[in-house]
């Protein structure tokens, strides 16, 4: 589902509702990327279908984030984040959760009965985390900062952050199939060697993106 807003009609836009439309979006997004792909995909061509979609469609998400930001209203915090409920943290546990409901939800054609009816809700879970969201500090210290992932000077977009966190944990997703559905011993080494591969280069974007979405809120959230 898909909601727009009609600026003439608000000025501003209070911070819990900036969060909860941007994680909307993200969520249909790739529901519909989940939908396009066929029951019991290959993993290797749904990976395929994970990059066209990033290229296709990343752009449109990025520009409606730069808009809904820009109207946004953040306030402020009295201290900093000290533990893992920072917003980058949080931000990357919400597109876990997407990835959750769009490949094991009740209403997820790649549902399957027998391995995931005991899940639990996803829709209470996403929900729970979006109120820890809204209440979030920036961390005091990037968290996940390594020497892999890429700095960048100038102000990190938040449209570019959010859609990174989401297609590298849906492409990880995907990729943990291998160790869910075959037998490890029966997979030849090159692909053992491209799975850890895959996974060094999507968690350097992934963490890089986490990075990126703390400095967008300590620079719109300010501590005081």
């Amino acid at each position: 589902m898909r909601i727009d807003i009609n600026y003439d009609e608000q000025d501003s836009m209070e911070r819990q509702d900036f969060e909860t439309q941007l994680a909307d979006a993200l969520l249909s997004e790739w529901q519909r990327f989940a939908a396009s792909l066929p029951v019991g995909y290959e993993i290797e061509d749904a990976l395929r279908s994970a990059d066209r979609f990033d290229e296709r469609t990343g752009a449109a998400f990025i520009a409606r984030t730069t808009d809904l930001l820009t109207n946004a209203f953040f306030g402020s915090a009295i201290e900093p984040e000290l533990g893992m409920n920072s917003p980058g943290i949080l931000w990357d546990r919400l597109t876990i959760l997407h990835c959750k409901a769009i490949f094991t939800g009740p209403q997820s054609p790649h549902r399957r009965t027998k391995d995931h009816s005991h899940l639990g809700d996803v829709t209470v879970e996403i929900s729970d985390v979006l109120k820890a969201l809204h209440e979030a500090k920036p961390a005091k210290n990037v968290l996940l900062a390594k020497e892999a992932t890429q700095r960048q000077s100038a102000p990190p977009s938040l449209g570019q952050a959010l859609w990174d966190l989401q297609v590298s944990n849906v492409a990880m997703w995907i990729n943990q199939d291998l160790l869910y559905t075959v037998d490890v011993n029966m997979v030849s080494e090159k692909r053992l060697r491209d799975y850890i591969k895959f996974f060094s280069v999507a968690n350097r974007r992934r963490n890089t993106a986490i990075e990126h979405v703390e400095l967008v809120y300590q620079g719109n959230l300010q501590v005081h």
